[in-house]
């Protein structure tokens, strides 16, 4: 007897029930109202074919692939099979379908091997043709949000077209930090848009706020409490689109990634998305706070499988540095103590300059904005020069100021509009 789920349109129920009836050794055991029951059906093994419809309450491809890594076949119904295709369901039957072949398209599913989809094009960068940089690191606020933002100012004044996209699902700040207001939540936005498989996603189509001419923003959610929105599947997808639109994607996420309850479902807990930015990206910054609390949380991180499994395209980054903190000379200091407890020496060493950090925040400013001779500013600006390919790392003295004459430009007249296409809630 095969066991049958029913996940479809209102519309659809009739239509199948009339089908189903005629074909011997099947039966309709129930008909969840959204994902969540779905899945949960699916892993007590009360299923063996799903018949799934486009427009189910949360389908997407992550759903898709919960479904099939519970044992359960899926087999999609209705006339719009590439929409069905776009989320991993291979097997489609149309509504005008008969009773024979229902039964001959369940019997195929059954007898099926699943198998990895063909890739559409050959390998190469995970992020396509722009690069994807994700910013995480320990506690203790060693400023992700600030970094993340400054470096794509940073790399939209050096020729490249940028965005910093907030997908902090515990306190996103992005926009408080550049002075934007929250009342619409543009990473939300995409989300919802990278379901429909109809729909263009060019530069226009991207809901962001325009900093600068080369530098976008895209805002996070509004409440903290709307994390639901942000799967981790689509959230992956959406950053790699977002790479061929922009040459560099700077994620800020959040320092929590693992549950917060071991015993939940990893497929909904708030923190798959800090799991998703660190798969996309093609480098992952893990920032501390150059102390002795920000050292030791770096330590432990450090040892960690989160941490190891991203060990190839990690950069560290030691942040707020400062010789009242660990003592004279603060990189040498620094360097010592991972060297001696992690086996390890930071990539990039970031001064701490508080007076400039607070005075941008206060006015919605970056950093080279407020104070572009700052010691920070000229860290930031040779970070981004050795993350970038292709770019030839500019000579900078200690104030921050390039020996060329860069820094005589005066502060670039700044715009804060909320541009792209569909609603923004």
């Amino acid at each position: 007897m095969t066991q049958v789920l029913l996940a479809v349109d209102f519309e659809y129920d009739l239509i199948l029930f009339e089908l189903l009836s005629e074909i011997d050794d099947v039966t309709i055991v129930a008909r969840p109202a959204d994902e969540v029951e779905l899945l949960a059906h699916c892993r007590t093994g009360g299923a063996d074919v799903v018949i799934i419809g486009r427009y189910f309450p949360g389908l997407d491809a992550e759903v898709v692939a919960a479904i099939t890594a519970s044992g359960a076949k899926v087999l999609g119904f209705g006339d719009d099979a590439h929409a069905l295709e776009a989320v991993g369901i291979s097997a489609v039957v149309a509504t005008d379908a008969d009773p024979t072949t229902m039964a001959a398209a369940i019997d195929d599913l059954r007898a099926s091997t699943v198998v990895p989809p063909r890739p559409m094009s050959p390998p190469g960068p995970v992020g396509g043709a722009g690069m994807i940089i994700t910013v995480w690191g320990t506690g203790s606020s060693p400023g992700r949000t600030l970094t993340a933002v400054n470096l794509a100012d940073q790399a939209s004044r050096q020729g490249k077209r940028s965005v910093v996209v907030d997908a902090d699902t515990v306190s996103g700040m992005v926009a408080s930090t550049l002075g934007l207001t929250e009342e619409s939540s543009h990473l939300a936005s995409l989300c919802r848009s990278q379901s429909d498989p109809a729909g263009r996603f060019g530069a226009h189509a991207v809901p962001h706020a325009s900093i600068g001419e080369s530098f976008h923003a895209v805002t996070g959610l509004t409440r903290p409490e709307r994390w639901p929105e942000i799967r981790a599947s689509v959230l992956e997808a959406v950053l790699k689109r977002l790479a061929k639109v922009y040459d560099v994607v700077i994620v800020d996420v959040s320092d929590r990634i693992d549950p917060d309850d071991e015993l939940a479902d990893p497929f909904y807990d708030r923190h798959c998305a800090t799991r998703a930015a660190l798969e996309a990206a093609d480098i992952v910054l893990v920032l501390a706070a150059g102390e002795p609390i920000g050292l030791q949380r770096l330590v432990k991180l450090l040892g960690t499988p989160r941490a190891e499994a991203v060990r190839e395209k990690m950069r560290l980054v030691i942040t707020k540095v400062r010789p009242s903190a660990v003592g004279h000379p603060a990189e040498t200091r620094i360097s010592e103590v991972l060297d001696r407890f992690a086996r390890i020496t930071p990539d990039f060493i970031l001064r701490d300059d508080r007076p400039t950090a607070d005075a941008a925040m206060l006015a919605g400013h970056t950093l080279h904005e407020q104070n572009p001779r700052s010691v920070l500013v000229g860290d930031l600006a040779a970070m981004i020069d050795e993350l970038l390919p292709g770019r030839r790392r500019s000579r900078r003295s200690v104030g921050g100021r390039d020996r060329r004459g860069a820094g005589r430009r005066g502060r670039p007249q700044k715009v804060r509009v909320s541009q792209g296409s569909g609603p923004q809630d």
